[in-house]
């Protein structure tokens, strides 16, 4: 399991990643949580990452 903290409640950010074709899940309000198998390839860690980061950066640059 990984969590990362943001400044702000990122509630949104699960429909988001969702359309985006990655679930997602946040807790404590301001919490993203993953949740990848144990079987996880650098390939597929890659493909996360590459969804997950634009949407944080697109998420952090809106206003509060």
């Amino acid at each position: 399991m990984l969590g990362i903290e943001l400044e702000k409640p990122c509630g949104v950010l699960t429909m988001r990643a969702l359309e985006a074709g990655l679930l997602i899940n946040v807790t404590r309000d301001r919490v993203v949580r993953l949740l990848p198998p144990l079987i996880l390839t650098t390939q597929e860690a890659d493909e996360i990452v590459k969804i997950l980061v634009p949407l944080i950066k697109a998420f952090n640059a809106e206003t509060a």
